[in-house]
């Protein structure tokens, strides 16, 4: 069976384009990939801590310098590109909450009908690829009538090491109805991260210990012929040490607007236009803040969802970020959410094993772009008209039909 993933070439020009056909051609596609997201692991974090898996992945097989997210860079809507490849204007997840002007308030919810478009998951059981999922957003139900034939509720009590054990039996599995896809979601650092801030002696020992249970899943799949790890996170983490409390700017006809915030980005819904003004003119007074008409979002960032992006769209200035809720919750020392072109919300994309191309490293893999990835390398047809490109420089498998 062919994909019809698109591949994106290579900016080195035609000597790097025949060289990959070359090497194209002898490569069978991976009996097995295993996708695995580490939250909150920002790019330069391995490097940092000294990650000698993650290192070795680079090494033996593909990376990128920067893991590009979604806007807004956050779990959610990052999670759901990563498995639809297609930005958050289509798959609809414009952030961890939002408010939904037919179906209501959404909040870090489980159920896989408010994903908008296909998951890779669901791809591929239609594919004839048996799919096995730990903890990832939106798995844990149907997709329009398919789900992963092996699928784990989500438990944040679950700590990363069992799933860590929970993926190496699946790889290792005999028999015709073991995993060849297989998908899980980890803590990593990024509850240390919003805890002390990045890069702090807390969060780097969160990514040392990250990299010891990737050691693990390395170590199984070196002992099963033909499989591919991937490594990615779905955002970094920025310095904060700031609070920006809705309930406070938005105050006399601006409160009337619904506001719904997560990190670094908040949706705001307007009654009318006259709030509309109001909370836009109260957003704007603070030095830094940018705030967004649905009309005036930036193109690149692809976040124009009719019935769930707000009237208006607010990024907090770099260093602070907004609240709702008590104040006397603990204030974050780490934040994410902002553009996805902000230098510390770039992730991490480590290829290795069956499929990727010794050594090879580019800049950027945008997070569309993974979904591609999985498909080609596992040779199962991509959700028809998907944003993301397989990036023909990283990967030993051939060039699309």
């Amino acid at each position: 069976m062919t994909t019809r993933c698109r591949i994106v070439a290579a900016a080195s020009g035609v000597a790097l384009l025949a060289s990959a056909a070359a090497a194209a051609a002898g490569a069978p596609p991976a009996s097995t990939v295993v996708l695995i997201s580490v939250d909150g692991l920002r790019h330069d974090q391995p490097h940092l801590a000294g990650a000698p898996h993650l290192q070795r992945m680079a090494r033996e097989g593909a990376s990128a310098a920067r893991l590009v997210p979604p806007f807004p860079a956050s779990t959610f809507p990052a999670h759901a590109t990563l498995a639809t490849g297609v930005h958050p204007d289509r798959h609809g997840i414009v952030n961890n909450e939002f408010f939904d002007r037919d179906r209501g308030a959404f909040a870090r919810e489980d159920d896989a009908g408010w994903l908008l478009a296909e998951p890779i998951w669901a791809a591929a059981e239609r594919a004839g690829v048996r799919t096995a999922v730990f903890h990832w957003v939106f798995s844990y139900t149907p997709w329009r009538g398919t789900a992963a034939s092996r699928r784990v509720p989500f438990d944040p009590r679950t700590p990363d090491r069992d799933k860590a054990d929970s993926v190496r039996g699946w790889i290792l599995e005999r028999g015709a109805d073991r995993p060849r896809l297989i998908l899980t979601y980890w803590h990593g650092p990024d509850p240390a991260g919003h805890q002390h801030g990045p890069n702090t002696g807390p969060v780097l020992d969160r990514v040392r210990g990250t990299d010891r249970l990737i050691g693990r899943i390395l170590e199984a799949a070196a002992d099963r012929p033909g499989t591919a790890v991937i490594v990615v996170s779905d955002h970094g983490m920025a310095p904060v040490d700031r609070v920006l409390r809705l309930d406070r700017i938005l105050a006399g006809p601006a409160g009337r607007v619904r506001a719904v915030a997560t990190g670094a980005t908040a949706n705001l819904y307007c009654p009318d236009e006259t709030a509309c003004a109001a909370a836009a003119t109260a957003l704007r007074a603070v030095p830094g803040a940018t705030v967004h008409t649905a009309a005036s979002l930036p193109p690149e960032w692809r976040y124009r969802s009719p019935r769930r992006t707000g009237d208006l769209v607010a990024v907090a200035p770099r260093g602070a970020y907004f609240a709702e809720g008590p104040a006397s919750r603990p204030a974050a020392r780490g934040m994410h959410g902002y553009a996805p072109d902000s230098p510390d919300m770039g992730g991490v994309f480590f290829g290795w094993g069956s499929g990727f191309r010794r050594g090879a490293r580019r800049e950027t893999v945008r997070a569309v772009d993974v979904a591609p990835i999985v498909c080609r390398i596992l040779e199962f047809r991509c959700p028809d008209g998907i944003d993301g490109e397989a990036p023909a420089d990283l990967l030993e498998v051939g060039t699309a039909e």
